[in-house]
């Protein structure tokens, strides 16, 4: 009798368990088809934002953005189709006697500074060069004094080197000599006091 009793207790527990995991997939199942009925809800057009939205005009609409459909709707000489070239020029470029006006506005302290700056390389690169000449003469008291011809061939080299810095040193004071003629011309045209150069 009491053996009867246990096997129904654990019977039953057996059956409420059944019973509330049947409820329990019912309620996951029902869970699902109300999100997939909520999400198909929410499938509406975006909103598509203009210029006038941004600005604070116009009314917010909604809907996909279309393209142009016809030759009329492109700007320009756009061809059908063709997207714009955003780097092609919008505007045109502004006449060489804006360049002119705007080289007249510039003060004595752009005109001075400018100058000075290529004069400064000038005076830098006239100091190197004069370094370098020392050095080849010395190099070449020193190569003919000297009788061992593995030594003259070390000194004979190094002077050969000082020879092609000084051919670059004066390419250089050449290029700023020129610049420097340029900028006085472009001052002289544009009305700029010769004391502003000096």
């Amino acid at each position: 009798m009491c053996s009867w009793k246990v096997v129904c207790g654990a019977v039953m527990v057996l059956l409420m368990g059944l019973l509330a995991g049947t409820a329990g997939a019912q309620s996951l199942a029902e869970i699902g088809r109300r999100e997939e009925a909520r999400r198909q809800a929410l499938e509406t057009p975006a909103k598509v934002y203009t210029n006038a939205d941004l600005t604070g005009g116009g009314t917010l609409t909604t809907g996909t953005a279309s393209l142009p459909s016809r030759a009329t709707d492109m700007p320009g000489d756009a061809t059908p189709g063709a997207l714009p070239n955003p780097a092609a020029p919008t505007e045109p470029d502004p006449p060489a006697a804006a360049d002119e006006s705007a080289a007249q506005q510039r003060d004595e302290d752009y005109w001075r500074g400018r100058i000075n700056s290529v004069r400064q390389q000038l005076t830098r690169n006239e100091l190197f060069k004069d370094a370098l000449q020392n050095r080849i003469d010395g190099l070449w008291a020193e190569f003919t004094a000297i009788d061992d011809p593995f030594q003259r061939q070390e000194v004979e080299s190094n002077r050969l080197d000082a020879l092609a810095e000084m051919e670059r040193v004066d390419g250089e004071i050449e290029a700023q000599q020129q610049d420097i003629a340029d900028i006085q011309e472009e001052a002289r045209r544009a009305g700029v006091p010769p004391g502003w150069l000096r």
